[in-house]
């Protein structure tokens, strides 16, 4: 059975996503939700009861003219198996939720699932994936530093220690105006130099302040001689952390700031009990080679580990014969019109 959380149940939100079966994602976070209520999603509080333990899942509600209301769980359910996520759609159905459809991407493997069996059940791919660490490293941080540091490439240590020798430091740094528009202004450098679409500078700032507040976030800035040269921010939910963002300047690049700023970020998520580290997104095993436009930072990343996690991906449960004209023509339009209206992405 799926049901609204009761309101004590929504006060402590994030502990009952921490105690899901994958762990717990920051996208399936309350602080998550109240954030998207600010850019026209709402936030609705689930329960999944079952013989097992129960499974807090966040969605969010948006209506589009001519369809209805959808309802989309980023990196939910939290579940880790086919057979949990069949029940769990079944449950929904029969939850009938005023909705033309439920959108999930669960961090259930790409191996793990059947494409028959998800659409024998009614659940078809979504026309493209969400969120960008359908294929991810995940680094491993329970090793002690020494043990951690010694399973990079040789490469990559070396890089980390040039960093170091060529005066770079790396610190975590406060949500101020000033840092908060370096990091952004990191971010669009970055942009021009891979081409991907940056969203507004408010949406970033509002989104790093309010997870530095909840005490869910922490902006880092790697610097020589008092100027930023690479910067990140980092969310987390009880052992788990994600790279959430990232940019560099195109200077003092032979200084290696960012190989220094990623293990300084590591030894500080340790320090907090930290046992898991998403560098999020790398493009498909399958694309992993020199003709990716994203192959620099398949080099850099791959410096840290070798080990890809392939997901299934973002997939719909339709629950209205109107998802059929969703999928052909209104999603595509709907975001369009977003994206001319807001100069943003809708989802």
């Amino acid at each position: 059975m799926i049901r609204d959380a009761a309101a004590a149940e929504v006060e402590r939100w994030d502990d009952l996503v921490r105690a899901n079966p994958d762990g717990g994602h920051i996208l399936q976070s309350r602080g998550w939700g109240e954030f998207k209520a600010k850019h026209g999603w709402e936030p609705r509080h689930l329960v999944w009861e079952r013989e097992a333990a129960a499974v807090a899942v966040l969605v969010l509600q948006r209506g589009f003219p001519g369809f209805g209301r959808m309802w989309y769980a980023p990196k939910g359910p939290g579940v880790t198996t086919e057979a949990d996520l069949l029940a769990f759609c079944r449950d929904l159905a029969a939850m009938r939720p005023r909705a033309f459809a439920f959108r999930l991407e669960p961090d259930v493997e790409n191996d793990a699932v059947s494409p028959d069996t998800l659409q024998a059940a009614g659940i078809v791919k979504a026309p493209s994936d969400i969120q960008i660490n359908r294929a991810t490293i995940i680094l491993d941080l329970a090793p002690d530093e020494e043990a951690l540091l010694n399973s990079f490439k040789s490469k990559t240590r070396y890089n980390i220690r040039l960093a170091t020798r060529k005066e770079v430091t790396v610190a975590p740094v406060p949500p101020t105006p000033e840092n908060l528009d370096a990091m952004y202004d990191m971010m669009g450098s970055t942009r021009d130099r891979a081409g991907f679409f940056l969203r507004p500078r408010a949406y970033y700032h509002g989104y790093w302040k309010l997870q530095a507040e909840l005490g869910q976030g922490q902006l880092f800035l790697a610097s020589y001689a008092g100027r930023p040269l690479a910067g990140a921010f980092v969310t987390w939910l009880g052992a788990k952390a994600w790279f959430k963002d990232g940019g560099s300047t195109r200077e003092e690049q032979n200084r290696m700031p960012s190989y220094l700023l990623q293990w300084e970020i590591m030894r500080w998520l340790k320090a907090r009990g930290v046992t898991s580290y998403d560098l999020v997104g790398v493009p498909p095993p399958h694309q992993m080679d020199a003709s990716h436009s994203l192959f620099s930072l398949v080099q850099f990343k791959t410096g840290f580990s070798e080990d890809v996690t392939y997901y299934m991906g973002t997939w719909d449960l339709p629950l209205s014969p109107r998802y059929r004209w969703w999928a052909k023509l209104g999603e595509r339009a709907a975001a369009s019109i977003h994206r001319r209206r807001e100069r943003d992405l809708l989802w």
